[in-house]
């Protein structure tokens, strides 16, 4: 087993190879070009501003601080705890060379060892599902996704209050805005690492988001949700959302309370009762179209304005990073849904979808006809079943030669679309029942648990990795 020292000593070696000074060790070699200290391919330039930002060029771009071209192959799911399991604790002490998994030792010996995985597979962005903490300390070495959960309704959740659902048109959602934006964007403003700021993972947005119901790709029952559009409608007259639904639904119905109560088979008098009603709905009739097409329009009408008061609580602080907002829901209509309305404030399309490309091949499709974007998959991946992963997140291969297969056959076929800038790869090592927090659900990483990689996913990966510009090009 190799020592620390040695370990040390062979992943600087490889950090400073000829070819590598400038940029990402796993692109150095890539067909005599050279790579940027953020891992910009110098092949393609634009202007340069100091931070990332994107630009169209025949394709989309994302654009290093440097100017240079930049396409996001990003892993995700790095957290210590993984590392410190009883089954794996052992193994890792000896790859890392240190005898205690936890403090300053632990965490400098896990990012050395970060890096050099990362440079063999070719990732040069660090996902939005990462242990910051840690891998950014003392400073950034890799572009990163910034996380900000300005509400917390992610679909993973097994049970999310109702009071998650703020009324985002109220004063007290502005104020909270702002002060979590003041201490987490106002640190990093200046920071050229900084890719940009995601919020929520896979917000719970529509009906179908709402069901009760296994996870969209399998897994443990959710309860239902109650929603935005029906927590809102039930409040009082004095919350500022029920106001805004009032406002819509006299809009929808051109002021016709009459209409309206043929609709939901009320009898209020007027909109101003309807105002002062509480609670006088909390369930939805999904057979009900009229009604499922209020929801819809009120629903965008509350994401418009969430993201219109989160982005501008992120500009107040920090006017230089990309604002790519949730990671949306592709698994459910949520991205469908919404898209029209939050592809108005962000820079990126950030998204989530689970599934081979000739399933993800129409969705890309639509969405970008609908608009001119930048896309991100913040995070997917092909999976397997083992004795130890029954059930893990994605689509399951048979074996390892078909996983590696869609694998492969995915990022060749995505960074060949001229709107992906990006895959997040979920995630780096396995994360199997052996781990007590993922009994009910696991992750098939790229290695196993003790650090082993799986030979076919590492070869296919390494060679899309270092071909990564040419598909891009088309070449």
């Amino acid at each position: 087993m190799m020592k620390r020292r040695d370990f040390l000593k062979t992943s600087i070696a490889v950090s400073l190879a000829p070819g590598l000074l400038n940029g990402n060790a796993a692109f150095g070699a890539h067909h005599g070009s050279s790579f940027d200290q953020y891992g910009g391919w110098t092949g393609k330039r634009f202007h340069a501003t100091g931070f990332f930002r994107v630009e169209k060029d025949k394709r989309w771009w994302l654009v290093t601080p440097e100017g240079n071209a930049f396409l996001s192959w990003g892993i995700n799911h790095f957290y210590t705890d993984l590392w410190k399991q009883d089954y794996n604790r052992s193994a890792w002490q000896k790859i890392l060379g240190i005898e205690d998994l936890n403090g300053p030792k632990f965490n400098s010996a896990i990012r050395t060892w970060f890096k050099e995985v990362s440079e063999r597979f070719g990732f040069n962005t660090v996902g939005v599902h990462n242990q910051l903490s840690v891998l950014n300390r003392p400073k950034p070495r890799m572009a990163y996704m910034q996380p900000i959960h300005f509400v917390d309704i992610p679909h993973w959740k097994p049970e999310v209050p109702e009071s998650a659902f703020q009324d985002v048109f109220s004063p007290d959602f502005e104020r909270h805005c702002d002060r979590m934006a003041k201490e987490i964007a106002e640190p990093v403003k200046d920071d050229p690492y900084l890719l940009g700021y995601s919020m929520t993972d896979c917000p719970r947005f529509t009906e179908e988001d709402l069901w009760e119901r296994p996870d969209t790709i399998g897994g443990a029952r959710r309860e239902a949700r109650i929603g935005w559009p029906r927590r809102l409608r039930n409040m009082g007259s004095e919350a500022s959302g029920k106001q805004a639904y009032v406002d819509t639904l006299k809009d929808i119905y051109r002021g016709r309370i009459r209409d309206f109560n043929t609709t939901y088979g009320t009898k209020f008098r007027s909109f101003d009762a309807l105002a002062s009603a509480e609670n006088w709905r909390p369930e939805a009739e999904l057979f009900n179209a009229e009604e499922t097409r209020d929801n819809v329009t009120f629903l965008q009408r509350a994401v418009g304005k969430y993201y219109e008061t989160t982005r501008n609580a992120i500009r107040r602080y920090d006017p230089n990073h990309m604002f790519v907002g949730d990671k949306l829901h592709a698994n459910t209509d949520s991205l469908d849904t919404v898209l029209p309305i939050t592809s108005q404030y962000t820079d990126i399309v950030f998204h989530q979808m689970y599934a081979r490309y000739e399933v993800q091949k129409p969705g890309l499709d639509r969405w970008s006809q609908q608009v001119d974007k930048p896309f991100i998959n913040g995070d997917s991946a092909f999976t397997m079943t083992t004795e130890v992963m029954p059930r893990p997140y994605g689509p399951i291969a048979d074996n390892l030669a078909q996983r590696a297969e869609w694998t492969e056959e995915f990022f060749r076929n995505a960074f060949a679309r001229p709107e992906v800038v990006g895959w997040h790869y979920c995630g780096l090592i396995d994360a199997s029942l052996l781990v007590p927090r993922k009994w009910n659900r696991q992750h098939s990483g790229l290695l196993d648990g003790y650090g082993k990689p799986y030979p076919a996913l590492e070869k296919a990966l390494k060679s899309c990795a270092n071909d990564l510009y040419q598909i891009a090009q088309g070449a």
